[in-house]
């Protein structure tokens, strides 16, 4: 049975990927780590766990001798994209949701760092509550928001488990302006790529269009009436994505 290794996002840990492990029963072996400063290694403190290195050697324990299958989720996503790059021997295929190839001028990395040290203080000095409200009220977070009770309900329990020293940690090692622009190095990728956004999800879903002219064996699908995070609303949809190629 093949591997597929799952990488969840910001505020997120491995149970993120239950409900498309139960999805692909009988068809992958999914294995989803906890990424520093996130569930079971959310109390980390040690700043050299935080590395975009450390983030890599992560995932060289989770995929094995290779090749395999690595699935990243927004912040998950970046690191899936060093990963592909830096070990393309032992990847199998490269499937990206709501992710982006980091920002594209040094500018705009400088300004978003900026503003990523002032949301760790905000986090440390308001709590996770708090956070989560302001979090949350991006407009592609409006569709999770509106899934079922029972299920949003246990979504944003797990959220509230959170460090908040270890998610400011992770926001200033691995945020979107600490890691560097990956857009020149994407035709480098020789693997089939499948990039995965929701429709509600303006941004991600431009970013998509644009990504996929530029990777040579890639293929864009959107999630109908899904928002950033597909993996937590669409199972089903993301599943079948998965298996079609």
């Amino acid at each position: 049975m093949r591997l597929l290794v799952a990488l969840h996002g910001f505020t997120g840990q491995s149970t993120d990927y239950d409900p498309l492990a139960s999805e692909l029963s009988g068809e992958r072996r999914l294995i989803a780590p906890d990424l520093p400063g996130h569930g079971m290694r959310g109390g980390l403190r040690d700043t050299d766990a935080y590395t975009l290195d450390a983030h890599l050697r992560l995932i060289d324990a989770a995929a094995g001798s290779g090749p395999v299958d690595l699935l990243g989720y927004s912040l998950g996503g970046r690191l899936a994209l060093h990963w592909a790059l830096t070990r393309p021997e032992r990847l199998s295929r490269l499937i990206l949701v709501g992710a982006s190839p980091g920002l594209k001028t040094e500018d705009e990395r400088v300004e978003r760092r900026a503003s990523d040290a002032a949301l760790g203080d905000f986090i440390r000095s308001r709590g996770v509550a708090t956070f989560f409200r302001y979090w949350h009220s991006q407009t592609m977070f409006r569709t999770l928001l509106g899934l079922p009770k029972e299920r949003l309900a246990g979504l944003l329990l797990s959220r509230g488990d959170n460090d908040p020293e270890g998610l400011a940690l992770s926001l200033s090692h691995v945020g979107t302006g600490a890691l560097p622009s990956l857009w020149h190095r994407l035709h480098e990728l020789k693997v089939p790529v499948d990039l995965i956004t929701g429709s509600e999800d303006v941004k991600f879903t431009a970013i998509g269009r644009e990504m996929v002219t530029l990777i040579p064996r890639a293929r864009h699908g959107e999630v109908e009436g899904a928002g950033h995070a597909v993996h937590l609303e669409r199972p089903a949809d993301l599943a079948a994505a998965i298996l079609r190629r």
